[in-house]
């Protein structure tokens, strides 16, 4: 039961990223995050496409490392780094 949910809970996040595209209001970089955070800690193929997009855009590769590094970062960010690390 809990797959199903977390793919119906990144289905929403990537929505609400797509709609906060179009709205000032609500920031939809935000969902963006979450909803990758979901796929890549979730489901392996999340980790794959994860670790493919670090590789092929270092820019986003540099951005998650200063993230993780940042006074204000969750721990859940250090796993999320770690998963997906293209290195490894």
């Amino acid at each position: 039961m809990r797959k199903p949910l977390m793919a119906l809970a990144i289905a929403a996040c990537l929505v609400m990223s797509v709609i906060g595209g179009f709205l000032p209001i609500l920031q939809g970089w935000i969902f963006f995050v979450i909803a990758l955070y979901l796929l890549a800690t979730e489901f392996e193929t999340g980790r794959i496409w994860v670790k493919a997009a670090r590789r092929r855009w270092p820019g986003l590769d540099r951005w998650i490392i200063r993230a993780r590094h940042h006074r204000w970062a969750p721990s859940h960010l250090k796993e999320f780094e770690d998963l997906t690390d293209p290195k490894r």
